[in-house]
């Protein structure tokens, strides 16, 4: 051994007992943090417990209102797509030109117009749409919810037509409908019975005709034909659109007509303002815009 030994720095090593003591404290030591955390987890969750309790209606609060802006985020996404599907449907209507009769069904200058489109209707009918606008006074105290100039027998006779018009097959069936009351001008909006004769006669489905003339529907179609009218500002029975712009007039006599106010000058501005894909008739290729 060298002389110097005692000298030198001892080894750092334990005995097994002093490591022994060592490790049991840490273990007891360690155990004290475990139980310490635990303890300090279960107060902070038994205080969430009471403070949700405490607060439940707010956090219900919290819940429903959540929930309802999902169900309303929900509901404009299906809205944005109904809408783009409602303007889809609505672009394939617009193809076809669009008539607009402000009319009353008992008003014999709209007979004489509508006999003129009885000629109209069999040569461009795939190419064209009608609009039917009643014109009359909005009352919420009347019968029908609005004052017509004949009485409550031409808004009666108006909701049969819209009515015709709402739930046909096609448009020549509504036309025959149509010419069927106007054979029978007399009855119109008196005789029930004719207009389910006329309904019959012209291939309507005469159960949904029926349950409109009789139920809302009617009347919230009239409702919708007398604000129509009241805002194009139009007040002549028989007034004629296309497209959205005036054409013709007859009362007591055509005015107002600088296209012609005959069958073939109709089906001729008919033909012309068709801008759809479909194929047009045969008969627009015999006309030439005015």
């Amino acid at each position: 051994m060298n002389e110097h030994s005692e000298l030198l720095p001892k080894p750092v090593c334990e005995s097994a007992q002093t490591k022994g003591k060592r490790n049991t404290g840490h273990a007891k030591g360690g155990l004290k943090k475990l139980v310490t955390t635990a303890i300090a987890m279960a107060a902070m969750f038994g205080l969430a417990i009471w403070a949700l309790a405490v607060d439940w209606p707010l956090f219900a609060d919290y819940l429903k209102d959540n929930s309802q802006a999902a169900m309303a985020t929900g509901a404009a996404d299906r809205h944005s797509t109904n809408a783009a599907d409602i303007a889809d449907a609505a672009v394939n209507k617009g193809d076809k030109v669009v008539v607009d009769f402000f009319v009353m069904s008992r008003c014999p200058d709209a007979v004489k117009m509508e006999d003129v489109f009885s000629k109209v209707i069999p040569a461009v009918h795939s190419i064209m749409d009608i609009q039917l606008n009643f014109i009359a006074a909005l009352e919420p105290n009347a019968t029908l919810g609005a004052e017509c100039k004949h009485g409550d027998d031409e808004c009666r006779g108006n909701i049969d037509e819209l009515c015709a018009l709402n739930h046909r097959p096609d448009l020549p069936s509504f036309w025959r409908f149509l010419q069927c009351l106007n054979n029978h001008f007399d009855g119109i909006g008196r005789d029930p019975d004719l207009s389910l004769k006329c309904a019959n006669s012209a291939g309507l489905d005469t159960a949904a005709f029926l349950a409109c003339v009789s139920q809302s529907e009617g009347r919230a179609l009239f409702k919708q034909s007398v604000e129509n009218a009241l805002f194009a500002g139009v007040k002549t029975s028989a007034t004629v659109y296309i497209n959205g712009k005036p054409r013709c007039v007859e009362d007591e006599g055509w005015r107002d007509c600088p296209g012609g106010y005959k069958p073939n000058d109709f089906i001729r501005d008919i033909c012309a303002a068709y801008k759809g894909a479909a194929p047009r008739p045969s008969i627009c290729g015999q006309y030439r815009p005015a």
